[in-house]
């Protein structure tokens, strides 16, 4: 805390910034050791917790989540956001830094960072595609693997943590429970994806799969909590806080959790040393929050929080519970069942799941851009999809145990479910009008990356998107000086030649689209390759004088007029979205 309330007084937000890069890894290394010992040291108990069919169901359940998610298209829809959690996956991986290029090398599997730039959004889950690009090389392949085995690990993790929880529930509602999270239909479509919020829900679980362990290893005539428990409770909930901004909001729920199985936790010593081991390593994260409290997050306006807000987002985001376009209605009576049955028999664990499912449901009502219906904003339902599982499985079990010796009904009632649940998951392989242009520059990098030389530069908006197919890629800032000034020496650093990427962004906005052209019109670029997509054209112009790739069939010889739009051979005005 003392160097919380430092850094706080006597550090400017850029200053604050700059440790980022090194406080956070370091803190979340800490979190993986700490958990990773604490669980070792408590397996010899968790044995006697969970026997092999536990064990069993929660391995099955990993495999389900996984294989789940590959009913939704691979893709990215969090454009290009996807792409600088992957880049700094890559960093971390090879520098142990999370920051993100502005400029690098990234060629024959190696990594060389030359301008780097921190990002806004905790760094979590760049630090967890950090470790898993050790292993399996960073690519875009492994982290959408990566992310199916984050859901399948959240489905394992909440079926363990239930099973458990010394709580009064159903008998089968922690199974029920798991596989209403398997499938419920926005997790699915996200979880083929390398957006954040997979990863954000998989980590909540854990934390909460964490406080129910802790809260069955009390001792159960003075209450007093294992050392062990706590510390593997405080590593994953501070680790996360390191996820989504709203993600701090694990505390008061763990908190709300830990009163309803014993509420001589809350007066426990090894409980209160957790919440303080927690705080100490999530302090990284919280001046990371600190230091970008500034930014706008895209509200044009400034207003980031606001209750004007309210009214639309209440609208999407009830509907989100009734259309049945995300989610089955079978699944919101299902819920509405399980809090029923909390509300008559358990109302303490009612308290605790209720707060898990406003607070990361409600958040989202005051933000700008928090709407469901706002673009990719149905990721949110992701952060929220644990809980409202859990209202589910305690339903389902619940009416189990009351339909379960009337045949007749048994069969009426798991039908109608049935039906209705398939009917919601006809929206998981389909793949959204939103941002389709961007995914189209995304299919032209990846066809363009193959045909450039080795040896060669792409200067870009989206460095992170060549980057991880393997090329040198720099921002027109950081590269600009050295093209205008010193060329000759550009070209002996790649002799694969020098490119320009006329990419999503110079169609879409103005400033972008002057830099790129005054670069194109200093160097006497040539386009060597282009594509369309309705109104937007992508193009690759070679800046340097070097010998020009082989001319894709059908597109103008360098020096001839690169079409309609810009008959002189400069580069084409931005267009319109």
């Amino acid at each position: 805390m003392l160097w919380m309330s430092w850094t706080v007084l006597y550090l400017d937000a850029e200053a604050i910034r700059n440790q980022i890069p090194v406080t956070t890894v370091w803190a979340l290394h800490a979190c993986l050791a700490l958990g990773a010992g604490a669980a070792c040291v408590l397996w010899p108990r968790l044995r006697t917790i969970f026997g092999r069919a536990h064990w069993v169901r929660a391995g099955l359940l990993l495999v389900l989540g996984y294989a789940a998610c590959g009913l939704a298209p691979k893709i990215n829809r969090i454009f290009y956001d996807e792409h600088i959690y992957m880049q700094i996956g890559q960093t971390i991986a090879h520098t142990g830094r999370a920051e993100y290029a502005n400029y690098a090398k990234a060629e024959y599997g190696e990594f060389e960072m030359l301008d780097a730039w921190v990002n806004k959004q905790p760094n979590g889950h760049p630090y967890l595609l950090g470790w898993w690009f050790r292993f399996w090389g960073a690519s875009e392949a492994a982290a959408h693997r990566l992310v199916r085995v984050e859901v399948g690990l959240a489905l394992a993790l909440l079926y363990l943590g239930l099973a458990a929880a010394p709580f009064r529930m159903p008998s089968g509602a922690p199974l029920a429970a798991a596989l209403a999270l398997g499938f419920t239909p926005v997790v699915l479509w996200w979880g083929h994806t390398v957006a954040v919020e997979p990863a954000a829900m998989f980590t909540t679980v854990a934390a909460i799969a964490a406080a129910c362990v802790h809260a069955a290893l009390r001792d159960r005539s003075t209450g007093a909590g294992s050392p062990a428990g706590a510390t593997l409770l405080a590593a994953a909930g501070a680790a996360a806080v390191y996820f989504r901004p709203e993600s701090l909001l694990v505390f008061p729920v763990v908190a709300l959790l830990l009163y309803a199985a014993d509420r001589r936790l809350l007066r426990d010593r090894a409980t209160w040393a957790a919440l303080g081991l927690s705080l100490a390593l999530a302090m990284p994260q919280m001046l990371h929050h600190w230091s970008v409290r500034t930014e706008d997050w895209g509200a044009t306006d400034g207003r980031r929080f606001d209750a004007g807000f309210l009214a639309a987002n209440l609208r999407s985001n009830l509907g989100y519970f009734v259309t049945g376009r995300w989610y089955p209605l079978a699944g919101t009576v299902l819920a509405l069942c399980g809090a029923g049955w909390l509300l008559r028999r358990n109302l303490r664990l009612g308290v605790a799941l209720g707060a898990w499912l406003l607070l990361s449901w409600g958040i989202f009502v005051l933000f700008y851009a928090g709407g469901y219906h706002y673009g990719a904003s149905s990721r949110y339902a992701v952060v929220s999809a644990a809980p409202v599982a859990l209202f589910v499985g305690l339903g389902a079990a619940a009416l189990w145990s009351w339909v379960r010796r009337r045949p007749a009904l048994v069969g009426v009632a798991g039908a109608a479910v049935l039906l209705n649940w398939l009917a919601a998951m006809s929206y998981v392989p389909t793949l959204a009008r939103e941002a389709c242009e961007a995914r189209a520059d995304l299919d032209w990098i990846r066809e363009t990356a193959r045909t450039l030389p080795r040896a060669s530069l792409v200067v870009c908006s989206s460095t992170g998107v060549w980057a991880m197919l393997g090329c040198n890629a720099a921002q027109p800032g950081s590269i600009e000086s050295q093209i205008r000034d010193e060329m000759p020496e550009l070209m002996r650093q790649y002799p694969g030649g020098i490119y320009l990427h006329w990419d999503y962004w110079a169609n879409v906005q103005k400033d972008i689209a002057v830099t790129m052209t005054g670069l194109v019109q200093c160097a006497g670029g040539k386009p060597v390759r282009e594509g369309r997509f309705e109104n937007y054209r992508f193009i690759l112009y070679r800046l340097d004088h070097g010998p020009v790739p082989p001319m894709p069939t059908g597109l103008p010889l360098p020096g001839e007029p690169a079409g309609p739009e810009s008959g002189n051979g400069e580069p084409p005005a931005p267009s319109a979205p």
